[in-house]
């Protein structure tokens, strides 16, 4: 008996054993009365034993066809059901753990939708959000899921997978003292004349983004202040000149001393592409799908 067996063979041993005809198993199977006589010619060479014998058009399985079809009978009913599983499979089937790495100003923006979008009354997964690591989303922990948020494109190695997931409107924020405060909107050029405050991206901070943007449009930004947080950068606008970049924060969280105008060039409203990171082996994942649309349709409640 050969090592190494065909599992289309199993399937159609367990069919003929239940059915017993010929025609029943190629209908069900949906395969010809030459691939029957193939199937039944291999599995008798392959255990050497006649398997079936054939009486009157119906098969009668043998003593040792019987015992076979007990040891697989369980497992290949595990299998059948393994598509149609898969096909049902969503984030509550999953005992994993998620972790986020989120560039800082997009934390604010994110973290409460993915805890809604996780959570349910009856089920409450352990969720990380922290800032954006390569390394964490490189090598994600054993049993959780490491996802990667921040702006698109990235350098990225073959390792992880890049996916934009839209854009948002850029505007800037300014005090109602600001020299900018009274103007409609605010053109980049414009704002490359008055000092900026700017948010770091921890792991990501290596100034990528704006680097890019000097080069594409030979604007550079003055930015002599970097804190910690969004919520940190409005309060320093709130008191003092600076000025700060960012996406829309809805008037009521903002102080009152603080105006929100839209950022343009060349009269054309400036956004902030926004892209998904994550390891290859989660490629084509629910899981991924899942989250990747729970994020799109939070970020398009943001579009203008």
């Amino acid at each position: 008996m050969k090592n190494s067996i065909d599992l289309n063979l199993y399937r159609f041993l367990d069919s003929l054993y239940e059915q017993k005809s010929l025609a029943k198993v190629c209908h069900t199977l949906d395969i010809s009365r030459a691939t029957f006589n193939r199937y039944l010619s291999e599995c008798r060479e392959l255990f050497g034993n006649e398997l079936f014998i054939a009486d009157k058009g119906l098969y009668a399985p043998t003593l040792f066809t019987t015992q076979l079809i007990n040891i697989i009978k369980a497992p290949l009913e595990q299998l059948e059901q393994a598509q149609q599983t898969a096909k049902s499979f969503n984030n509550k089937d999953a005992n994993i753990e998620y972790i986020f790495h989120l560039a800082n100003p997009l934390s604010s923006m994110l973290t409460v939708p993915l805890l809604q979008g996780l959570t349910q009354d009856d089920w409450h997964p352990k969720i990380s959000i922290v800032d954006w690591s390569l390394e964490g989303i490189e090598f994600p922990k054993s049993g959780a899921v490491s996802i990667g948020i921040s702006g698109y494109p990235n350098q990225l190695n073959e390792r992880i997978i890049e996916r934009k997931l839209g854009e948002l409107d850029l505007f800037v924020y300014v005090s109602k003292q600001h020299p900018l405060a009274c103007s409609s909107q605010i053109s980049l050029s414009d704002l490359a004349q008055f000092d900026t405050v700017r948010v770091s991206m921890g792991n990501l901070d290596d100034n990528t983004y704006y680097e890019r943007l000097r080069k594409q449009t030979g604007i550079n930004l003055a930015q002599k202040l970097t804190v910690s947080s969004v919520a940190s950068a409005i309060e320093c606008v709130e008191i003092s000149q600076y000025a700060f970049v960012c996406f829309d924060i809805l008037k009521n969280k903002l102080p009152i001393n603080v105006c929100k105008l839209p950022l343009t060039l060349n009269n054309k409203a400036m956004t902030f592409s926004v892209g998904i990171q994550y390891h290859r082996a989660y490629y084509q994942h629910p899981i991924i799908k899942n989250i990747e649309k729970l994020l799109i349709q939070n970020l398009e409640s943001h579009w203008i």
